[in-house]
């Protein structure tokens, strides 16, 4: 059943692609049917819903207005369609996951090996997107449901369940702080750095835990990828501050050597960062 009127259907392909041309190839319907139905639908809201460029279709002020509800009204339909399964016992469907690039190569994967198993019926659709920009994402409605790294600062979102994970210096093998057991923070401002920067949220954390110690690091480079970074650490370029979310598929398949600062006793292979 679809409970949608064709104007709202051909709206929200034009929008997603910006094009009447790729929305009418993705419908498997005529671009002129619906340039036909868009201008309808404009001259019955009396507002232009686009701006017409030669580079595409554009959405005004008023268009951004309905696609945020016309996307909020296809998703309670999902909803709504996933309840009567869930009542009649059938438990499928998809989910929009949005998620931060730090949480993408190992986390979601896992995540993804666990709801396979635990809901077969359930696709999980993921999308990528620069932790500070998930938080409008999520309340413009463009997914269901958010991974966010510190979340603090989002009132009007609902934490459904938090997660701590350490922090810690991550190293080559051979590199003389893997071979202590317990190290401390100054110890690794010994050695070359690579510094994050933003957008990676860590970037912040770094520059407080250096502020508060006033340690003046030593920067060997910098970089606003973790995949860089940990590529930098294995070419010997220097140390590197991340989480274990960061190196989780590097410690799975027994990779970079990683280092607890500021006391803690090192676990093998991972120990997080203490007072």
């Amino acid at each position: 059943m679809q409970p949608f009127s064709r104007f709202l259907v051909y709206f929200l392909a034009v929008a997603r692609h910006r094009s009447i041309r790729r929305a009418a190839e993705d419908l498997h319907i005529a671009g002129s049917a619906i340039n036909r139905h868009i201008l309808l639908g404009e001259k019955q809201l009396q507002t232009p819903l686009f701006e017409r460029l030669p580079t595409g279709m554009r959405l005004t002020a008023a268009g951004e207005l309905l696609y945020g509800c016309a996307r909020r009204w296809v998703r309670d339909l999902d909803d709504l369609n996933r309840q009567i399964d869930d009542l009649k016992g059938i438990r499928r469907g998809q989910v929009d996951l949005l998620a931060p690039e730090a949480l993408s190569r190992a986390f979601l994967p896992e995540l993804v090996t666990r709801m396979n198993h635990s809901h077969p019926g359930v696709v999980l659709n993921m999308n990528i997107r620069d932790n500070q920009r998930i938080h409008q994402a999520l309340l413009s409605g463009e997914g269901d449901l958010a991974l966010v790294l510190d979340p603090e600062e989002m009132r009007d979102l609902t934490i459904i369940r938090r997660m701590s994970f350490p922090l810690g210096f991550v190293c080559q093998p051979d590199h003389p702080l893997a071979q202590h057991t317990a190290i401390r923070l100054t110890q690794c401002a010994d050695y070359p750095m690579i510094v994050p920067e933003q957008p990676l949220a860590l970037s912040s954390v770094f520059a407080r835990l250096m502020d508060t110690r006033r340690i003046i690091p030593h920067v060997a480079a910098r970089a606003n990828n973790v995949q860089m970074i940990i590529s930098l650490v294995t070419t010997g370029i220097g140390v590197c501050f991340l989480s274990f979310l960061d190196v989780m598929s590097e410690v799975m398949r027994g990779g970079s050597g990683v280092c607890a600062t500021c006391g803690c006793k090192r676990a093998a292979p991972y120990a997080g960062t203490g007072a």
